[in-house]
């Protein structure tokens, strides 16, 4: 229940904003997701996870001079082979940048705040014991919650198409929240994540 309040009351204002100000730029980028930092994510006695790929939308509703405000959704995949766990994390935020336009280059420098769901998912397994009696275990799902904060820059290589490629690199920290089961430390709720990627930025309106 929480966890649908807080997307509401994200997506509510931002509906509202659609409703009344033009379509700016729609961008999508593939990420790479690197765990960082002193967390079960970047365990490195265990393995720890490894980032297979991230996929974001970016969108811009409002442009006030070099200002852009809008929001932006991500899909995360990280994977721990060694207990056989998929992370799956979406995390839909509001953002705000800032362009800086250098001859056929743009810089923009950009922040964001947000909701994330982590679900972590394991397949069901088969075991052979003693006597070699086959144990079964079967699939598992668990999901926290938790409150994003992303800082990140792009580069974009501007041409006199409406379709631009881009290059970026982010970094997001997210505080999840108290474990029902668990011990509640640092190590458990501070995740840190950098995001390598590229991307296409659509420009509804060619500047």
């Amino acid at each position: 229940m929480k966890r649908l309040l807080f997307v509401l009351i994200i997506l509510i204002p931002m509906n509202s904003l659609f409703s009344q100000i033009n379509r700016e730029e729609l961008a999508i980028d593939v990420r790479y997701p690197i765990p960082i930092g002193d967390n079960f994510l970047n365990n490195n006695s265990r393995g720890g996870y490894l980032g297979l790929v991230d996929i974001g939308i970016d969108y811009n509703l409002l442009k006030l001079n070099n200002f852009g405000i809008g929001f932006l959704i991500n899909s995360t995949v990280l994977s721990f082979s060694k207990n056989d766990v998929t992370l799956i994390i979406l995390s839909p935020k509001i953002k705000v940048d800032y362009k800086i336009n250098i001859n056929k280059i743009s810089i923009i420098p950009n922040i964001a705040i947000g909701y994330s769901n982590w679900q972590f998912r394991s397949s069901a397994k088969t075991f052979a014991v003693e006597n070699d009696i086959p144990v079964q275990i079967d699939q598992a799902a668990e999901f926290l919650n938790g409150i994003t904060l992303k800082g990140g820059t792009k580069v974009v290589l501007n041409s006199n198409s409406r379709l631009n490629w881009y290059f970026q690199f982010a970094y997001e920290f997210t505080r999840l929240e108290k474990p029902d089961n668990g011990i509640d430390s640092n190590y458990n709720r501070n995740m840190h994540i950098l995001y390598p990627g590229i991307g296409v930025v659509w420009r509804f309106n060619k500047e």
